[in-house]
Parts: structure tokens; C-alpha cells; sequence
């Protein structure tokens, strides 16, 4: 069961909350001002994830990535055809 508390909520109940994380296995995400900002997951589930998925997760990440880096290339070397003041072998 994935839990979502407040950072206030989060120090007031600190140790209940690690409690819930020991006992239940619970994945606690702590949200300031509305935003997630950390997860606390039991060790035994982070360590499984760590060993299980190595670069299969990492798969895809930067998909988004490649457009805009085509983009910029572009971008650089159209700025070099340009600039008159040195030669530039492209």
C-alpha cells in the first residue's frame, strides 16, 4: 500500500511511520506543498529493485532527449555556416 503524508505530518509521526514501513512494507511519499518530494520504501524492496533492473531501467530515459539534441546539433552547426570571422571545416 503506497501512503502519501505531509513533511509536517512526516516529522511529527516519524517513528510510526518508519514502524509502518518495517511492519507493513509500505512505501511512504512525503509531499511539501503539495509536491512530491521524497519515498521512503523498505530496504528489502529497494535492494530487489536495485539488483532486478540495472541499465533495462534505465531504458528509454532519455528517449525525449534525442529530438532536441538532433535540434541543437543542428542548430550549432547552421551558427558555424554562418560565422564568417574564422574558417570552420565541418
Amino acid at each position: 500500500m503506497d501512503t502519501v503524508v505531509t513533511i509536517t505530518e512526516a516529522k511529527s509521526n516519524f517513528s510510526e511511520i518508519i514502524n509502518r514501513i518495517i511492519t507493513r512494507k509500505e512505501k511512504i511519499t512525503i509531499t511539501k506543498k503539495g509536491i512530491k518530494v521524497a519515498l521512503l520504501t523498505p530496504m528489502i524492496t529497494f535492494k530487489k529493485n536495485k539488483e532486478d533492473d540495472g541499465l533495462i531501467r534505465a531504458k528509454g530515459t532519455l528517449a525525449d532527449i534525442d529530438d532536441s539534441v538532433d535540434e541543437m546539433v543542428d542548430l550549432i552547426y547552421a551558427e558555424r555556416e554562418k560565422e564568417k570571422s574564422r574558417e570552420v571545416s565541418l
